[in-house]
């Protein structure tokens, strides 16, 4: 850090115990929510055994910037915010692994989902009308144009 952060003592920070207390209150607040808000969709992605449906770009980005920020906590030794951040690189790198790595069950589910969307397709235009200009229409929505 800079200089500029630095008390006429030569310590980091301010000389306000009150301020201290506050953000010391403010950052073990802000760690528990780091950890709490990772549970929900580490839970939802063991549950299912599968991360398909979450971006890759978004993962990786986010485990690049928990080691960057873990490395900036070691090196300043903030010990109560590496605990955060070690749980967000845990987190992800457990989506990761269901997101390149699914269950075959979850593999069967993904396929079963495809075939069976490519049904409802099928179904609905078997369903829809057409009408005098060519245009197929179900549930009052255009679905095809024929030319």
């Amino acid at each position: 850090m800079n200089d500029c952060n630095k008390t006429n003592d030569g310590n980091l920070g301010t000389s306000n115990p009150d301020v201290e207390l506050f953000m010391t209150i403010i950052v073990n607040i802000g760690n528990v929510l780091s950890i709490l808000y990772n549970v929900p969709q580490m839970w939802r992605t063991y549950k299912l055994k599968k991360a398909d449906d979450i971006s890759s770009y978004f993962l990786w980005m986010r485990l690049s910037s928990g080691i960057i920020w873990s490395i900036y906590c070691i090196y300043y030794r903030m010990w109560n915010v590496i605990i955060s951040w070690t749980t967000t690189i845990i987190s992800t790198t457990q989506i990761l692994y269901y997101k390149y790595y699914p269950s075959p069950l979850a593999q069967r589910q993904l396929v079963e989902e495809d075939e069976q969307q490519e049904g409802r397709q099928e179904q609905v235009f078997e369903m829809s009308e057409k009408n005098k200009n060519d245009i197929y229409y179900y549930q009052n929505g255009i679905i095809q144009q024929l030319n």
